[in-house]
């Protein structure tokens, strides 16, 4: 798992967000019928509590342990990155989520407290 986060350690948590439009994304989901559509998701530890975050790019939306919560989104003009910050039993939680390669593949970072704790590699679909 070390092998994994220190590919992680890119230096996410200090860059500049001033290039980037700010939204404010309240919880909720994706379609009527209640389900959203997710991008990826990670099982953490945080204080001997086990947390499931997972998170869908499509509508920028958070949810822990199945519960929506309220993100603040930063989205790039120049390419193709978000940031998603929220609060998790009053720690810092990020979702860097950004394409790369061509937008051949989608690399999402979960970080606590500007710590790399988790990452997921996506291919992404072809158009």
């Amino acid at each position: 798992m070390s092998v994994i986060l220190m590919a992680c350690k890119k230096n996410i948590a200090n860059r500049d967000m001033s290039k980037k439009k700010k939204v404010i994304r309240k919880a909720g989901h994706l379609s009527h019928d209640g389900v959203p559509k997710l991008t990826t998701g990670w099982e953490i530890e945080i204080d001997a509590k086990e947390y499931k975050i997972s998170f869908s790019r499509d509508n920028l939306h958070v949810w822990i342990n199945g519960e929506p919560i309220e993100t603040t989104a930063y989205i790039s003009d120049e390419g193709y990155d978000v940031d998603m910050f929220f609060e998790i039993e009053g720690h810092k939680g990020q979702i860097f989520s950004d394409v790369e390669n061509e937008r051949d593949e989608m690399i999402n970072y979960l970080l606590i407290n500007d710590q790399c704790v988790a990452k997921c590699i996506q291919q992404c679909e072809s158009h």
